[in-house]
């Protein structure tokens, strides 16, 4: 059960990017708890997307839609197709992201480029739109960033990962000051180890992971939804700007996770 009200975000509307999967997928559900009306927006994973809004308690204030956040006009086409729904947006999670390792040396331009494109860009751009109707609505609203321990503390083979999530970091706090008189907050959650789908490999180790952390635990997606509620919620009205990281107490710890890993 929930530890949110049943209502806490009745009559708002939610917009989630990458929300086919994982995290994203978590926090629709967790908005959709709270009383927010959800567009789940995905990026080849519409089947994952209907699983999201088909838990939605109310199917009336549940949409999914396709959406490659790296393209503009799909950004347009998702804000217009929310609008054309439900008349609003109050919230934007950018949730939207590619984690593909690889050796700095070997990096490629068009690599660089995916990873920037998702990761950085579509969050700017889709920030950029949402932003502009919520002033445009002139009742404020609440942006979250996902961004990650990478952002701060680096490890081999994540150069281009750990550019764009240093790049979040800094497009929360300028929005946040840009947008602070419009009554917008603008946060961002740094994740951890979470596990999410794509770990499940032969080679993923939980309990091994488990143990370079202080919390003596992986992550789950609904560590990362429920401060994704909190951030959207009128408890947090005076938090913007902020990067709050969500790791079990990872980044406190010189050295971190395993070099290499």
């Amino acid at each position: 059960m929930s530890v949110f009200e049943r209502n806490l975000l009745g009559g708002k509307v939610a917009v989630i990017t990458g929300a086919g999967t994982g995290i994203g997928a978590g926090i629709a559900a967790a908005l959709a708890e709270a009383g927010a009306a959800v567009v789940v927006a995905y990026h080849g994973n519409a089947a994952g997307a209907d699983r999201v809004v088909g838990v939605v308690p109310d199917p009336t204030k549940a949409l999914s839609a396709p959406c490659d956040v790296r393209d503009p006009e799909q950004i347009a086409a998702l804000f217009d197709a929310t609008l054309s729904r439900f008349g609003r947006v109050d919230i934007l999670i950018n949730n939207a992201g590619i984690t593909a390792p690889r050796p700095l040396l070997e990096l490629t331009p068009e690599e660089w480029d995916q990873t920037h494109g998702i990761n950085l860009r579509g969050a700017f751009f889709c920030t950029q739109r949402a932003a502009q109707e919520m002033i445009r609505q002139e009742r404020g609203g609440r942006i979250v960033n996902l961004s990650s321990v990478h952002g701060t503390s680096a490890v081999p083979h994540h150069a281009h990962y750990e550019a764009s999530k240093g790049g979040i970091n800094m497009l929360t706090k300028a929005a946040a000051i840009e947008l602070a008189p419009h009554n917008i907050q603008v946060n961002a959650i740094a994740p951890g180890v979470i596990e999410v789908e794509r770990y499940h490999t032969p080679t993923y180790d939980r309990e091994a992971l488990a143990a370079r952390i202080p919390a003596n635990r992986v992550g789950y997606p609904d560590d990362i939804a429920g401060l994704a509620v909190f951030l959207c919620s009128p408890a947090a009205s005076y938090l913007t700007g902020q990067i709050v990281h969500v790791d079990g107490g990872l980044t406190t710890m010189m050295g971190g996770l395993m070099r290499g890993n």
